[in-house]
């Protein structure tokens, strides 16, 4: 009898020996994956210009149409600016600004501020002032507080010989992305003085109030347009979160 009960003892024993190794933690497994998109600034400089017609006479009548407007086509909303380069010997000749040009380049007067308001200089098609923030400064030279050179460029570069001078015009408001600026630059003209003459071989040469050019109007007429872009929040150099497009510009260029 006793022999019995001590087997039975141990069968138990051992069946809780078998349970007890076979016992286990509830567990599960789980990870993420986060995926960051890259955002991007990307500009794109537009312009309605007729290559093909873009022979250039004196006279305003005879302008010759040069439409120029920047689209945001990134994912960033954006601040944005363009320089354009006019050959120096055919900017102002006697160091005034904008007047007594040999080559005249205009923008349309909603994009000038002291025009704004003023129906005389607005675009075809413009019914009402626009709001600041559509219209160009073409003269930024107290919000930058850089000093412009004797006839308003910024600075001067050279191109294949010829030294151009730099303008800088920035766009007043934060372009969002999709969107599309005010046209910036419409047309360019040669001032009605000037004049075509021949020398004795027969060559031409142009003279401009009985002065002669001295520029190589044979490889025609190089202006140039260069847009730019920052993203708006990069733009906000002292973290205060007030932005407007001269910090932009500074930002950019590593101004102070």
């Amino acid at each position: 009898m006793k022999k019995k009960i001590l087997s039975i003892a141990i069968t138990l024993i051992c069946a809780l020996l078998i349970v007890g190794s076979t016992l286990a933690y509830f567990t599960d497994k789980d990870e993420a994956d986060n995926v960051f998109t890259m955002g991007n600034v990307k500009i794109e400089l537009h312009e309605n210009f007729d290559v093909e017609n873009a022979n250039l006479l004196p006279g305003k009548e005879n302008a010759v149409q040069k439409e120029v407007w920047i689209k945001n086509v990134g994912t960033e909303n954006a601040y944005v600016w363009y320089e354009w380069w006019i050959p120096s010997v055919l900017d102002s000749t006697d160091g005034s600004t904008g007047t007594n040009n040999i080559l005249h380049v205009n923008s349309y007067g909603r994009t000038w501020d002291r025009f704004r308001e003023n129906p005389a200089y607005w675009a075809p098609g413009q019914t009402e002032p626009l709001p600041l923030e559509q219209t160009w400064d073409h003269d930024p030279e107290n919000e930058l507080g850089l000093a412009l050179g004797p006839e308003g460029f910024f600075r001067q570069e050279t191109v294949d010989g010829v030294l151009y001078n730099v303008y800088v015009v920035l766009y007043h408001g934060e372009l969002a992305a999709g969107e599309e600026t005010t046209i910036a630059m419409c047309q360019a003209y040669l001032d009605k003085k000037l004049d075509n003459l021949y020398d004795a071989d027969g060559n031409v040469y142009y003279v401009i109030d009985g002065v002669t050019v001295d520029f190589d109007f044979s490889e025609g007429i190089h202006i140039f347009v260069k847009a730019f872009g920052i993203q708006s929040k990069l733009a906000d150099k002292d973290g205060d979160g007030d932005v407007d497009v001269y910090d932009a510009y500074k930002t950019y260029n590593n101004l102070p």
